[in-house]
C-alpha cells in the first residue's frame, strides 16, 4: 500500500501521525487546566468576598451605633468616612443595604447549597437589625431615651451582628473546605494528565519513527539504485535500467531516466546507421545534458537530505529533477516551447540553487508574446551552466544569474546575463573563437559551440550566439532566433 503512496502523502502521514495526537493532548490538557483553573477562581472568589466583609462588618456597625447613642448624633450628621482607630464611621442604611447586596452575590458564588442559604438567612438578619438600627434613629430625632438606646445597641444591635459575623465565618470556612476538594481535584487530574501525556508521547515517537525510516528507505534505496545506473550509463552502457516497485516522483524520475537511456541508446545506434551529422551534434548536445557530474551531486544531494530526514527539500529536489530530464526528452521533439525551454531552465538553476544556495540567485523573466513561439530544445541551459561555473563560481560572495526573453521585430532575444568575473578581451575573444571553431571548443565550451551551431542550422546564418563581457562586472550571452510561432494544439 505504501509504495502508491507518493513522497507527499508519505510525508503527510508522518506529520499527521505526530499533530493529530498531540492536538488532542493538548485539547485535553487544556480542558483539565480550564475547568480546574474555573473551580479554584469560583471559590477563591467567594471567600475573598466574604472576607472582605467579614473583618469590617461588625466593627462598623457597632461602633457606629456606639458613637450615634453615646455622641448624641443623628444619622444625618455622623462624619461618616471618618475613622477611630482602624473603625471607620459609616451611613448605618447605607451599610445594611450594601451588605444585602453582597448577601446576594455571596449566594450567588457559593460553590455548596449549604452557603447559598446562610446568604439567605444573613439577608433576614439584615432586615432585623435594620428594625432595630430605624428605632434608634428615632428615639436620636426626638431626643433623649439614652437608655433605651443604650439597651438597643447591647442586647440587640450587638447580638444581630455576632450573628452575622459567625454567619460570614461559617460561610468562609466551608467555602475553604471546598477549596481543599478543589485541590485534590486538580492532584488527581495532574496525575491522570501526566499518564495521558506519557502514553501519548510514546505512541508518537514508535509511529514518528516508524514511519519516518519507512519514508527514508523508500526514497535512499531507489536513488542508491539509480546513482548506480547512473555510473554505467557515464560509461557508455545505455542499456543500464533499473525498476522501482513504486508510484511516486522516484518512480517517475527512474522511468525518465529508464526512458532518456533508451533514447540515448536508440539515437546513438541510428547516428551510426545514418551518419548524420546534425544527429550526431544533437546525440552528443543529449549526452551533455546528463552530465555525471551534474547528476551524481544532485543525487548525492537527494541522499544526503533523506538521511536528515529534510523530506520535504527530498520532493522538492526529485521532482525537479524529474522535470529536468522530461524536458530533456521532449518526446524525441527538436523544437520545444521557449515556456517549456524556461521551465527547463528553471528546474536547472532550482537544483543548483540547493547546492549553491550560498552564492547563487536567480532571476527569469520573459514577455508573455513570447512564451508561445518555438525555440531548438536545449538551447538555454548549456549557457546557463557556463554562466555557474565559469562566472559566478569564481566570485566572491553571491552572484546573480538573469534569463531574459524578449521580442525585437521578427526576431527574439534571449539573455543570459550574470554579474560573475567577467572576462577580459583576450578571454572574451578566445570564447567567441569556441563558438565557430569545433577543434578549441574542448569539453567545456562544446556546450555553447553545439547551441550556436544548431541556431545557425535552424534560423540561418545572421543568427545564433553572442557574447560581451567585462572584467570584474559580468558577462551577457545572447541568443538571437526567428521568430516562428508554435501551431496551438487544436
Amino acid at each position: 500500500m505504501g509504495k502508491k503512496l507518493s513522497l507527499n502523502k508519505r510525508i503527510g502521514l508522518i506529520a499527521l501521525s505526530a499533530l493529530l495526537p498531540m492536538a488532542l493532548l493538548l485539547s485535553y490538557l487544556l480542558f483539565v487546566l480550564s475547568s480546574s483553573v474555573q473551580s479554584f477562581n469560583e471559590v477563591t472568589k467567594s471567600i475573598s468576598y466574604a472576607s472582605a466583609y467579614a473583618e469590617t462588618a461588625k466593627d462598623k456597625i457597632d461602633y457606629t451605633m456606639y458613637y450615634a447613642i453615646y455622641a448624641g448624633r443623628e444619622f444625618d450628621k455622623l462624619e461618616v468616612g471618618r475613622t477611630f482607630g482602624t473603625v471607620e464611621i459609616v451611613d448605618p442604611y447605607e451599610f445594611i443595604e450594601e451588605l444585602r447586596g453582597a448577601c446576594y452575590e455571596m449566594s450567588d458564588l457559593a460553590t455548596i447549597s449549604t452557603n447559598q442559604k446562610r446568604a439567605e438567612r444573613m439577608i433576614k438578619t439584615l432586615d432585623s437589625l435594620e428594625k432595630r438600627v430605624s428605632i434608634i434613629d428615632e428615639n436620636l430625632q426626638i431626643g433623649g431615651k439614652f437608655e433605651d438606646n443604650k439597651r438597643i445597641l447591647n442586647d440587640d444591635i450587638e447580638s444581630l451582628t455576632d450573628i452575622i459575623n459567625e454567619t460570614l465565618q461559617d460561610y468562609i470556612y466551608l467555602e475553604s473546605e471546598s477549596l481543599a476538594n478543589v485541590r485534590d481535584d486538580v492532584v488527581r487530574q495532574e496525575q491522570n494528565a501526566i499518564t495521558v501525556c506519557v502514553i501519548t508521547v510514546a505512541i508518537v515517537l514508535v509511529a514518528s519513527i516508524s514511519l519516518s525510516v519507512f519514508a527514508i528507505r523508500s526514497v535512499t534505496t531507489p536513488i542508491k539504485k539509480l546513482s548506480k545506473m547512473a555510473g554505467k550509463v557515464a560509461k557508455g552502457d545505455f542499456t543500464a535500467r533499473t525498476e522501482v516497485p513504486a508510484e511516486d516522483e522516484i518512480a517517475v524520475l527512474t522511468n525518465s531516466f529508464n526512458d532518456m537511456t533508451q533514447e540515448i541508446g536508440d539515437l546513438i545506434e541510428n547516428i551510426k546507421a545514418e551518419q548524420a551529422n546534425l544527429r550526431l551534434t544533437e546525440s552528443k548536445l543529449l549526452q551533455a545534458q546528463i552530465n555525471p557530474h551534474f547528476l551524481y551531486n544532485t543525487l548525492d544531494t537527494i541522499v544526503w537530505m533523506a538521511e536528515e530526514k529534510k523530506s520535504e527539500q527530498v520532493v522538492k529536489v526529485v521532482t525537479l529533477l524529474s522535470q529536468f530530464f522530461r524536458t530533456t526528452l521532449s518526446g524525441g521533439s527538436d523544437y520545444i516551447s521557449i515556456n517549456e525551454e524556461l521551465k527547463h531552465v528553471e528546474s536547472y538553476l532550482k537544483i543548483q540553487e540547493v547546492r549553491y544556495q550560498d552564492i547563487l540567485d536567480f532571476e527569469i523573466e520573459a514577455s508573455p508574446e513570447v512564451l508561445e513561439y518555438r525555440i531548438p530544445k536545449l538551447t538555454l541551459q548549456p549557457l546557463v551552466e557556463n554562466a555557474l561555473y565559469h562566472g559566478i563560481k569564481n566570485k566572491r560572495g553571491k552572484g546573480l544569474i538573469r534569463v531574459e526573453a524578449v521580442k525585437k521585430g521578427q526576431n527574439i532575444l534571449l539573455k543570459i546575463i550574470d554579474n560573475g568575473v567577467g572576462m577580459t578581451e583576450e578571454e572574451l575573444q578566445s570564447t567567441r573563437n569556441r563558438l565557430v571553431n569545433e577543434r578549441q571548443s574542448g569539453s567545456s565550451g562544446y556546450g555553447i559551440y553545439n547551441v550556436n551551431r544548431r541556431i545557425k542550422y535552424y534560423c540561418g546564418e545572421e543568427y545564433g550566439v553572442f557574447f560581451e563581457s567585462e572584467k570584474g562586472v559580468g558577462t551577457s550571452a545572447v541568443v538571437i532566433i526567428a521568430a516562428d510561432k508554435i501551431t496551438p494544439i487544436s
